[in-house]
């Protein structure tokens, strides 16, 4: 039995998928700007783009509940626009416990709206 052979199929069966899906995420990313809130997912599906003119609400969050009502920490900004879409920087990041400061301050500086709280997103009521 030549197990190089098993070996070199195994690297293709293993590797090769692996590889095709890190390629299509390689677009994926968040960009914020003083006019923009451009989000750009996973393989070929088109960005998102917010309006930072329409944005009504901004609050920060602690994470989210598990479905045993755990929290799990996630800090992030939640944006709240006029047309009713909601964005969440969480949903971007790594399992933080905290917000990065320069984050939200340079959130507030380009919004000028207030930072409010809440534990999780689904506690902040939506928009009417």
């Amino acid at each position: 039995m030549d197990s190089r052979k098993i070996l070199r199929w195994l690297t293709i069966l293993v590797a090769l998928p692996i590889l095709v899906f890190t390629a299509l995420a390689l677009n994926m990313h968040a960009t914020i700007t003083r006019q923009e809130i451009r989000d750009c997912g996973y393989a070929f599906r088109p960005c998102t783009v917010y309006s930072i003119a329409d944005l009504l609400r901004i609050t920060q969050i602690e994470g989210f509940r598990t479905t045993d009502g755990k929290l799990t920490r996630r800090a992030g900004i939640v944006f709240d626009f006029a047309d009713g879409r909601r964005w969440s920087s969480a949903d971007w990041g790594d399992f933080k416990k905290s917000l990065d400061p320069a984050f939200s301050e340079y959130v507030t500086r380009i919004t000028h709206l207030p930072l409010g709280a809440a534990t999780t997103e689904q506690d902040i009521p939506r928009l009417q």
